[in-house]
């Protein structure tokens, strides 16, 4: 592909800097920074700077490191990094600033989100509060230093009612200071807001918790404010929590610059069109719709342009910078409610249209060649012509075929980029000036070599004995105490990852390797068991494939190894599930028996998936059942599964079997399946897989 990143514009990012300083300064005199998710300095004022002994100008481009130094940095780093994973976090600390001495500030990190919970950076916001840390250490004594601040403060205790507050807040409400102890919050502020709003985060804070959110309010004047509220507790001399302090500060232009940051960080510098993470992040709202159902389709255009390189070699990267500006003015005429238009890098644009019809696509496609095609760039007497490379990823469900619901959830991000990428490949490779179409719902190609990939990894894993053994705990539900463990089988993936037992049995069982895996494991299990020293250990549950069960040679092996330890079949499970049942011939059957005679149990795995034989369940051919996550999983807000669970529980009780759920991944789920009956659980609830060392 073409020259990439030869086209950062200086004139963009002078005035982008220069209006934001601005922004910032109007802002807040307090101090204030902006720091990329690599801990680079975004934008900063000179209250900031000043704090580092730098110029806003020298601070601007250096790391956080380099101003605060090292030792500081490494103190507040932990803090940055909470920020950086999406929640804000607070620093209290004393700082020496030059001219001023020991001074305690309260910084403020706040993670900085676009529309759609996008992180961007974090804003750091400084507040000297040196005067607040001493009164607050006397606080009965010393309330005028309350009054002196400009937030609004009030202390209220556990009954909702004002112990005290100052100044700034009397004044905002047009009542003397003095007339609000004793008075209820909920009688200034409201019913509504005090239930919906205060009540929750007063409750939190009274229970412990520094709570902090902002809210809108219309100030005094009549208008609208953003301000942020802070609760803390206010504990007594032995630590006891008396009452909650509540600091109300206005936010709005700190608001209005966090906003203009997202805007900026989504905007290119040099063309002022959308940049490359704001069409990553419409693709990814695209991607999750059609995952859902919620839209069609949709389709992702690249452009790359043809003569970009000419322009740039011959004439200069001034000339480039304003080539690729009358690019993106010609791609804004296509720009609109259902197409997107964003420069992606260097001299790559891309599109996303609000459309799964490939033929729509390549219409607007081509009449975006067209416009190209008629467009003359002029630069010191020299005329060149604009041509581009497009490559077209159109994205619909397999119309009138199965297969529609595993494209859904085979769409991602990085898929319809490659597809769209390789299209434009393609039509670079063929020439450029021309569209290649590449459709997303075909994708045998794609899924032959992702089963090979699996195929080989799996053979891989049977020829070097590689599966990982993991182990989920199953509880005792009336006791809380563990009971056994299910053994899960896992192969290391080529991407460092883990491929579990879903697609190990998957590809094992369409390629005709489940003895040769269903082996493995249970060696493995065996050994360990063969090994732990006798009354330490737990019962194991595994699996047992259909294939396993009636293949004679593995009916030895298993019935053999068991002879020579006696101890160890008492520790043995072993799963077949409801699905195969109706499949299992005469000597599937035996084995089963066999392994129940020499003191292993059989558990019937899915129950609730499939269609379970009665007469096998009053055969007594069962030792559990195990009731399958189709019922388990949204227990709580279905009433009829959890009327199927009693159901099963009742069934069992008759037979005298005990019953296990799975998949439990909601704690309050625990409590519903011990009301309902159920004898154990396992599932993330209870506690996720761990390696089995």
């Amino acid at each position: 592909m073409s020259d990439k990143g030869k086209g950062g514009g200086a004139t963009g990012s002078r005035e982008w800097t220069g209006n934001l300083h601005a922004a910032i300064i109007a802002a807040s005199q307090d101090p204030i920074y902006f720091c990329s998710p690599d801990y680079i300095i975004r934008e900063a004022n000179e209250p900031y700077a000043a704090i580092g002994g730098f110029t806003r100008e020298q601070a601007i481009g250096r790391t956080v490191q380099e101003v605060a130094g090292a030792p500081a940095f490494e103190h507040r780093k932990p803090y940055l990094a909470r920020a950086l994973a999406g929640e804000a976090a607070v620093l209290q600390d004393w700082m020496n600033v030059p001219g001023s001495g020991r001074r305690f500030f309260d910084v403020r990190y706040q993670p900085v989100h676009d529309d759609d919970g996008m992180l961007l950076g974090v804003a750091a916001y400084g507040r000297d509060i040196t005067d607040l840390k001493q009164a607050e250490e006397a606080l009965r004594l010393y309330e005028n230093v309350i009054n002196q601040m400009s937030d609004r403060l009030s202390i209220i205790d556990r009954s909702f009612r004002y112990i005290l507050t100052n100044e700034s807040n009397a004044r905002w409400h047009d009542r003397p200071r003095d007339t609000f102890r004793g008075l209820e919050l909920i009688g200034m502020v409201g019913e509504e807001r005090f239930r919906d709003e205060i009540l929750p985060s007063l409750e939190r804070c009274l229970a412990g918790e520094t709570v902090e959110y902002h809210y809108d309010d219309t100030a005094p004047d009549g208008s609208s404010v953003v301000m942020g509220a802070r609760l803390e507790p206010f504990r007594n001399s032995v630590g006891e929590i008396e009452a909650a302090v509540v600091t109300l500060r206005d936010v709005t232009e700190t608001r209005r610059l966090s906003d203009r940051l997202e805007r900026l960080t989504l905007q290119d510098d040099l063309t002022g069109i959308a940049n490359r993470r704001a069409f990553e992040k419409w693709l990814e709202q695209r991607v999750a719709a059609f995952r859902a159902g919620a839209i069609p389709g949709f389709s992702v255009v690249f452009i790359d342009l043809d003569s970009f390189k000419l322009v740039n070699d011959t004439v200069g990267h001034g000339a480039g910078d304003r080539f690729l500006q009358d690019i993106a003015r010609i791609l804004v005429q296509f720009a609109g409610e259902d197409v997107r238009v964003a420069r992606i890098g260097g001299d790559e644009f891309g599109l996303i249209i609000d459309t799964e019809d490939g033929v729509a696509a390549h219409a607007i496609c081509n009449r975006l060649l067209s416009a190209f095609e008629v467009h003359r760039f002029n630069w010191e007497g020299m005329t060149f012509r604009s041509s581009a490379s497009v490559g077209l990823a159109t994205i619909a469900p397999l119309a009138g075929q199965d297969g529609g619901d595993r494209l859904e959830q085979a769409v991602t991000v990085g898929r319809v980029l490659q597809w769209a990428d390789f299209a434009c490949m393609q039509a670079k490779a063929a020439g450029g000036h021309r569209i290649v179409a590449h459709d997303g719902a075909d994708r045998s190609g794609e899924d032959r070599k992702a089963e090979m990939r699996h195929l080989l990894a799996v053979e891989k894993a049977i020829a070097e004995d590689g599966f990982l053994l993991h182990q989920m705990t199953v509880i005792d539900l009336a006791t809380g105490s563990p009971a056994m463990r299910e053994v899960l089988p896992r192969l290391a993936g080529a991407d460092g990852g883990l491929h579990g037992p879903s697609m190990i049995r998957a590809t094992a069982e369409r390629h005709g390797l489940m003895r040769a895996v269903d082996r493995l494991v249970l060696s493995a299990v065996l050994a360990r068991l063969e090994t732990a020293e006798p009354g330490l250990d737990m019962p194991v549950c595994l699996d047992l494939s259909s294939e396993s069960l009636h293949s004679p040679v593995f009916a030895r092996l298993l019935l053999d190894r068991l002879e020579h330890h006696a101890s160890i079949p008492s520790l043995l499970v072993f799963e077949v599930s409801e699905s195969v049942l109706a499949r299992l011939k005469p000597e599937a059957w035996a084995l089963l028996s066999d392994l129940r005679d020499r003191g292993c149990r059989v558990a019937l795995d899915h129950f609730g998936r499939g269609f379970a034989s009665f007469t096998q369940l009053r055969a007594n051919a069962f030792d559990l059942i195990k009731i399958d996550r189709v019922l388990t999983a949204g227990l709580a807000s279905d009433p009829v599964k959890r009327a199927a669970v009693s159901g099963i529980v009742g069934l069992a009780e008759a037979l005298g079997l005990p019953t296990v759920a799975e998949y439990v991944t909601e704690p309050l789920h625990l409590d519903i399946l011990r009301g309902l009956g159920v004898t154990y659980a396992q599932g993330h609830a209870v506690a996720p897989p761990q390696a089995w060392s």
